[in-house]
């Protein structure tokens, strides 16, 4: 039944980090192919700025560009962000109702009715925390 256990926790635990790697792993890539389109704007920028500035000015205009950008980009980070909602445990209580059930051997009456006194404690309190 431990193993059981465990398996339960650590397939929750793997679930957690594969949602939580995925979005990060396509925010990488997005990142890289965005740094190349940016790389390649502020280049065209370059070129077409510095027959009219001279390359100089036409670097100047393009770190003002650069900057304006950025200060962009660092807007959001300085407003509050709102924590992300807390994930119920609800889904649990019922799987290990369930492990625990499957791994008992044939139940005597006297284990039956300990059983249901013990899960129907544990109804009476989840329902009585729920009334908030």
């Amino acid at each position: 039944m431990t193993n059981e256990i465990v398996e339960l926790v650590r397939q929750e635990a793997a679930a957690a980090v594969r949602r939580a790697v995925t979005p990060m792993a396509y925010a990488a890539i997005g990142a890289i192919f965005a740094l190349f389109a940016v790389a390649g704007l502020f280049t065209a920028l370059f070129f077409r700025l510095a027959p009219d500035y001279g390359p100089i000015g036409a670097a100047l205009i393009c770190a003002a560009v650069a900057l304006v950008l950025a200060v962009i980009a660092v807007l959001p980070l300085l407003f509050k962000r709102k924590k992300a909602a807390r994930q119920s445990t609800d889904g649990l209580v019922p799987q290990f109702v369930a492990l625990m059930a499957k791994s008992t051997p044939t139940p005597g009456p006297r284990q039956l009715i300990l059983s249901a006194a013990v899960i129907g404690f544990a109804l009476l309190l989840s329902a009585r925390g729920g009334k908030k």
